[in-house]
């Protein structure tokens, strides 16, 4: 019976919404989001970054495909990110991607690995502007 009754809280669970909080690389200023359901490993998604609110979609798959958020590989210190010249590059590599888009036309695009066990996950978000997130996740 005990058994029983775990199993079903894992699956009430595995469908919950989690939070995100987006950590800018440039200035450490943390930003907050939210996933909706989770159950099924794809849903909406939205977020808070510097006043604008960020809508779209996630989804993540455990046992397979892979997404890498590869930006550009710096040869002499600078490279091109969306048209945009920076000094960093971002290159992550995860099993679930998140697309959001802000009304002003800036879009987020993040790459993340999620533990089910521990219900946390990290990854690494580019914007089309150029400007680079820490991405946590915790369910």
């Amino acid at each position: 019976m005990r058994k029983i009754a775990l199993f079903v809280s894992v699956i009430i669970l595995s469908g919950c919404a989690a939070n995100l909080k987006l950590i800018d690389h440039t200035n450490g200023i943390e930003y907050a989001g939210k996933t909706g359901n989770t159950l099924g490993g794809e849903g909406s998604v939205n977020a808070v970054v510097e006043d604008f609110a960020y809508n779209g979609s996630f989804i993540y798959m455990e046992s397979g495909g892979g997404y890498s958020l590869a930006t550009g590989v710096a040869t002499s210190g600078v490279s091109t990110v969306y048209g945009q010249d920076m000094t960093a590059t971002v290159s992550a590599r995860g099993q679930g991607m998140i697309n959001m888009r802000a009304p002003n036309g800036k879009f987020i695009r993040c790459v993340f690995n999620f533990n089910s066990l521990s219900n946390k996950g990290i990854g690494e978000c580019a914007r089309n502007d150029g400007r680079q997130y820490d991405l946590w996740i915790k369910r």
